[in-house]
């Protein structure tokens, strides 16, 4: 087993190694997996339909959704321009939920700064201000990534290849240890 876990921890930081040299690609694989997600969820449903009909969990509109699912992702794994239209999609929603976090931040700082000043304690929103700040570097983050949704793409490919690299760090280092015990 021990083998095994620094075999896989190795190949983990190669893959992890690779997204980072290969953000793009990376992030564009995520609309690959989408689809193949479909299309699984949708073989497993129409492959379970007829037990699950007969336990009342599924019926004709069911089956409908399972045919549906294997036919979208079987579109987005046979066509770049469904692939490019997800990752794009993705790329804006991310960018969307950083504005909307980033607005939150700076409607939140001002309410701690008012409960501050309302109830008189020196602890309770004593960092308003760096909330504030926050807020305001992570709304205008999301504003450029909705201008650049290439660099939104980067930094998820890379964020990817980091946390890819850390579980192989984790498998190698969970190998030698069984080898200590």
């Amino acid at each position: 087993m021990k083998i095994v876990s620094i075999l896989l921890g190795v190949l983990m930081l190669i893959g992890g190694v690779y997204c980072l040299l290969t953000p793009i690609a990376t992030y564009s694989a995520l609309s690959w997996l989408i689809g193949f997600a479909m299309l699984v969820e949708g073989i497993g449903s129409v492959l379970t339909w007829n037990d699950r009909r007969k336990l009342g969990f599924a019926d004709g509109w069911t089956l409908a959704g399972a045919i549906v699912s294997i036919l979208l992702g079987c579109f987005l794994l046979g066509s770049f321009a469904a692939q490019l239209a997800v990752d794009l999609f993705i790329a804006y929603l991310i960018a969307a939920w950083l504005i909307i976090g980033g607005v939150t931040r700076i409607v939140v700082s001002f309410k701690l700064r008012k409960l501050r000043d309302t109830a008189g304690a020196s602890t309770i929103g004593a960092n308003w201000g760096m909330l504030l700040v926050l807020g305001i570097i992570v709304t205008i983050l999301g504003i450029l990534c909705m201008f650049d949704p290439l660099s939104i793409m980067i930094g998820v490919g890379i964020m990817l290849g980091i946390s890819i690299i850390c579980v192989g760090v984790d498998l190698i280092v969970r190998g030698v240890s069984m080898s200590i015990a």
